[in-house]
């Protein structure tokens, strides 16, 4: 099986927001992502109207605007500003330019570091000019600032995350404090400007730094947990295992409409819960058989009517199905309850429902208000349930409907189209040893329930594996390392003596299973979704910020601007959308080059930035979008593009997103943080506890998250106005991150994540002090 079909959904060139990752891994909507934009956008007005200005080269020194065809000359990186001077530089020759027309009139050092330069005799207008090796802090591009605000750009991140912050005391303090945080890695790359300083080529530019070759990161294939988007069926729909071409799937219903229409669906169902309860009464009386022959002949025609209704709407879906030349991968009826993992470009969802993946259109579903109408009468009836049953209420699930495949999962392309799931990912670990009846024989596992399937794998008497499924039946599924398959249980040890002896040996000191077939070729891969490990986002999250980058394709090149809507320069670019992601890089390309690990160009994955170079000195930054493509701010005249990696001047990228990222946290009753690490003490919070399940995530709307995967003894959820997104704090002696947030999380207050509803039940809340982490 294929892990993902790229031929599912376009990646690149949509125009919204990917509605991915919340932590689960679910995105802000667009309108919270683009208030943020905003206020980046406000910060940078004066930037965009205040005309660049530079010395003139005349003897009289006095400030001039410089010419459009200079400002020309600027991006391409042959003209530079010395702030040290204010003079206009050739960054070949060292001659100093006339701001309107471009001259050559002067000569300077060129190379500040020579010792007899502030000996030169013929300078007498310039005397600071031996101090220039600051000027690489001004590169010769776009990305060149003359703005006095350019020293305060590093805290935009926190001040934009924590406007209107007023209310609740400390706030402010937070959110400097997590810009310090953030900013440390940028604020130690000033130590490494001589890399760059004195390079009289790219040649010895890229000798000067410490690129290394990092090792290759196997993508994973394991799912993780998603906050609960919750929506139900109009009327019965199909599930596609595409989207279709040139089908707009968007709702063009009002939001109003959807709600009035939901609650008329709403009475119905809860007059259908009463009648089937009625028909269950009569049923199990002798009463029934006193009907009149007219009310038997009644229910006969009402029943006739909803299988010719019926058999209208199935021929109504196959039609469907013909038009679109996309295949059906399962149906949903209608009120029937799918969660969106996905918004798509053109109206279309990629949902979840039962076992069956796929696409449906916006307009088909109920979703926000609308869905919660549907929501609460299926609640309402569950929790009757679970109280009748003297059981605890776990939710909805088996109480509304779900959708009927048509088509095996491990055949259905649009399955692992996206390795998220509402559903639970990470088991209990029931561990088990290979016992001595195998001998030195191998123990195959199988890709099926029976001896004559294929092996996908080996093991040995004494190995480790786990059982995740069918622990009683004659044949197990279990994982072991990273194969996953089926073998029979004779050959298993699983008794509480062995788990002891696996307890105080140490499981790490067990030999796994050996891979005979690669996963994404096993199909037993996914016959449960859930495994001892979580699974790592990496690929979603690259994908998600090339989706988010490539929307502001076609907006203006602003020189010093920052915002993604009005206008920024490439640095600018690139810092803002790396920032809605968590990460606040250094503002200017030669800074940013300097922040993360460097890679050779021929390395670099999506979302990964390339640095370009002209007579050994940065002066441009890309972001990578796979295929030799990039998205990139370029030039006043080109604004914000998809274009193609420049080659001749790439000297190397650097990778900031995580590739081998671990959702596995330390556990909430593990203390991780160490003395050295408290900082400021915030205030005193509240305490709670929360999981992806539905009691928890009660309500039919998303979760603003900060784009990472929640896990447990790393995910905390905050009011953001309070505590800003990746923020790192301490309670209880744990070191948490602020990736998540929630209706109910609202001032001081703290959700804990964990990773199942029995946890949440077994903690109590508490208030406690809360420690800023360092």
């Amino acid at each position: 099986m294929k892990l993902r079909n790229v031929k599912v959904a376009k990646r690149l060139g949509t125009k919204t927001l990917a509605g991915l990752l919340a932590f689960g891994l679910v995105i802000g909507t667009p309108s919270v992502v683009l208030a943020d934009v905003q206020s980046t956008m406000s910060q940078s007005d004066a930037v965009q109207t205040e005309k660049l200005q530079a010395k003139s080269v005349d003897g009289r020194d006095t400030l001039t605007d410089v010419s459009d065809k200079v400002m020309d000359m600027i991006q391409k990186g042959e003209v530079k500003l010395d702030e040290e001077s204010n003079y206009l530089i050739d960054t070949v020759t060292g001659k100093k330019v006339d701001p309107v027309t471009g001259e050559r009139v002067e000569q300077i050092p060129a190379n500040p570091d020579i010792p007899g330069t502030p000996d030169t005799p013929d300078t007498p207008s310039t005397p600071d000019t031996p101090d220039t090796p600051s000027t690489p802090d001004t590169p010769d591009t776009p990305d060149t600032q003359d703005t006095p605000n350019t020293p305060n750009t590093p805290n935009t991140p926190s001040k934009s995350e924590t406007s209107g912050t007023s209310n609740v005391s400390g706030t402010s303090n937070v959110a400097g404090k997590h810009t310090t945080a953030n900013n440390k890695q940028a604020t130690d790359t000033t130590k490494k400007k001589d890399e760059t300083k004195s390079a009289k080529s790219n040649k010895e530019l890229i000798a000067k730094q410490k690129i290394v070759k990092l090792p290759q990161i196997k993508e994973d294939f394991r799912f993780f947990t998603v906050a609960r988007n919750y929506a139900f069926a109009k009327t019965k729909i199909n599930i596609r295992e595409a989207v279709p071409e040139n089908i707009d799937g968007s709702n063009t219903q009002t939001a109003g409409t959807d709600v009035a229409n939901a609650k008329k669906d709403a009475e119905k169902l809860q007059k259908k819960i009463k009648t089937v309860k009625k028909d269950k009464k009569i049923k199990n009386k002798t009463a029934r058989k006193a009907k009149s022959k007219a009310v038997r002949d009644l229910q006969k025609a009402v029943e006739k009517q909803k299988k010719q209704k019926q058999e209208g709407m199935d021929a109504a879906l196959v039609s469907q199905q013909l038009e679109e030349k996309v295949r059906t991968v399962g149906t949903l009826p209608q009120d029937g309850l799918l969660y969106i993992l996905k918004e798509e470009e053109n109206g279309w969802l990629y949902v979840e429902s039962g076992d069956v993946r796929g696409f449906v259109k916006a307009s088909e579903v109920y979703t926000d208000d609308a869905a919660q109408e549907l929501l609460t009468v299926y609640q309402k009836k569950a929790q009757k349930k679970a109280k009748k049953d003297e059981t605890e209420y776990n939710g909805i699930e088996g109480i509304a409907k779900t959708a009927k495949a048509s088509v095996d999962a491990k055949d259905n392309q649009a399955y692992t189209y996206l390795r998220v799931t509402a559903g639970q990912t990470v088991a209990a670990k029931d561990t088990a040893l290979i016992n001595d009846q195998i001998g030195s024989a191998a123990l195959e596992i199988k890709e099926e329930k029976n001896t004559t399937a294929r092996t996908i794998g080996t093991m040995a008497q004494g190995q480790l594996c786990y059982i995740l499924a069918d622990k009683d039946s004659d044949w197990v599924y279990i994982e072991s390392g990273d194969v996953r398959g089926f073998v029979e249980q004779k050959y298993l040890d699983f008794s509480d003596e062995t788990k002891k002896q696996i307890e105080a040996n140490g499981e790490d000191k067990y030999q796994t299973a050996k891979e005979t077939v690669k996963p994404e070729e096993n199909q037993a891969l996914y016959y449960t979704l859930t495994s001892v490990k979580e699974g790592s986002p990496s690929g979603e999250i690259r994908e998600s910020m090339l989706e988010f980058a490539s929307q502001f394709i076609g907006n203006p090149y602003v020189w010093g601007g920052t915002s993604l809507t009005d206008g920024a320069d490439c640095s600018g670019f690139v810092q803002q959308i790396y920032k809605q992601y968590g990460y606040s890089l250094p503002r200017v390309a030669e800074d940013q080059s300097q922040y993360g690990t460097k890679i050779p160009v021929e390395d670099a994955q999506p979302g990964d930035l390339i640095f370009y170079a002209k007579e050994g000195y940065v002066y441009h930054v890309v972001m990578y979008a796979g295929d030799g493509r990039t998205i990139e701010a370029a030039s006043t005249k080109l604004g914000i593009i998809e274009g193609k990696v420049n080659t001749k001047n790439a000297v190397w990228a650097t990778r900031i997103l995580k590739d081998d990222y671990s959702l596995t946290g330390d556990g909430i009753e593990k203390a991780n943080a160490t003395e050295d690490m408290y900082g400021q003490k915030l205030e005193n919070f509240q305490i709670t506890y929360y999981c992806p399940c539905e009691i928890c995530c009660d309500k039919a709307s998303k979760v603003t998250a900060s784009g990472t995967p929640v896990a447990e003894g790393k995910t905390i959820a905050t009011d953001p106005n309070v505590i800003p997104y990746g923020t790192k704090v301490i309670s209880g002696g744990h070191v948490f991150t602020a990736e998540d947030t929630g209706r109910k999380v609202q001032g001081n207050q703290i959700s804990i994540y964990v990773n199942n509803h029995a946890e949440v039940s077994a903690s109590a809340t508490e208030n406690t002090d809360v420690y800023l982490a360092k």
